[in-house]
């Protein structure tokens, strides 16, 4: 299996920064075991802006899970911001881990920001890494990279949300780019699921055909909203295959969202993908995918936790 240690990760050379202002080198190393019949966060080391607080346990359904925010007090990104992410869950250990809120990625006259997840399940572990979704600003620019590695027996869900920017400012995808790199890896071997895409208003309308275009009649509804949604579900291959039939039953109950899901490389999980009228939309659709998941994998539906 394909580890990533928190100090491996920090210590890794950090690229040049770009002209105009310095950035912040923001780091989170969490590390959640099963102790005493509880997940325990066992280790967390932060550099700010990145903040977090001790993990909660809010779930009646599963009160050994632990649940873990990340916090940042500047709210997001900014320009050369470089934030690097690590989490690893031990054997037998459940956690969800999400962001306090959705992450802004502000206004960026020169340079751009970059986010780096690295997330590793062991044996038996369960991760739900469910971030609130990404909000970029006017000419804001951001890439981020995933690398996930889940052993046999482990199972994750993951999931990204990406909206057009401040709708109610006029700004719809009016920043200047969005690139995300994910790869899923094997175990001791090569990748098994690879995807990457790059967003530039400037080469073309997002909103078309081939890209978050709905199809159909146009004009049905405001392209100005449209909303990115992914899941990722890593798991054995026998609770894939079932588990994808019961969410392709279920996608096509949302009138809001095109959506697909399929069988990744290998039965390795699934992959769901879906393009919404709005935010809310997605993330409505993207909570029931979550909870059908929780229940083929935990034997629980989702839980109906609050943040604000």
């Amino acid at each position: 299996m394909r580890f990533w240690t928190g100090s491996s990760m920090l210590s890794a050379p950090e690229r040049p920064a770009d002209a105009g202002s310095a950035g912040q080198n923001g780091s989170v190393d969490l590390v959640l075991e099963r102790r005493a019949g509880r997940t325990r966060l066992i280790h967390c080391r932060t550099r700010p802006p990145l903040l977090v607080q001790q993990a909660l346990y809010p779930d009646d359904a599963a009160p050994d899970m632990a649940h873990v925010f990340l916090a940042n007090p500047t709210g997001g990104l900014l320009q050369n911001d470089r934030h690097r992410i690590a989490v690893g869950v031990g054997v037998d250990a459940r956690a969800h881990v999400t962001t306090q809120s959705a992450t802004k990625v502000y206004t960026m006259p020169e340079g751009s920001a970059e986010q780096r997840v690295r997330i590793n399940v062991a044996s038996g572990g369960y991760l739900e890494y469910l971030p609130d979704p990404l909000i970029p600003y006017r000419d804001a620019s951001l890439a981020q990279e995933v690398d996930i590695a889940c052993e046999p027996g482990g199972a994750l869900v993951f999931s990204d949300v990406i909206t057009p920017g401040r709708v109610a400012m006029g700004e719809s995808f009016r920043f200047r780019r969005l690139t995300n790199r994910l790869t899923v890896w094997g175990p001791g071997g090569p990748p098994v699921y690879r995807e990457a895409f790059n967003l530039d208003p400037s080469a073309g309308n997002l909103t078309g055909t081939g890209v978050l275009g709905f199809g159909g009649r146009q004009g049905a509804d405001d392209a100005s909203t449209r909303t990115l949604g992914s899941m990722l579900i890593v798991c054995d291959s026998p609770c894939a295959r079932s588990l994808l039939d019961e969410i392709r039953d279920a996608l096509g109950q949302y009138p809001g969202v095109r959506a697909g899901a399929s069988v990744l490389p290998d039965g390795n999980g699934v992959g769901v993908k879906m393009i919404g009228r709005d935010c809310a939309s997605v993330q409505t659709t993207l909570k029931r995918v979550w909870s059908k998941a929780r229940r083929e994998l935990l034997g629980v539906a989702a839980p109906a936790l609050r943040k604000y």
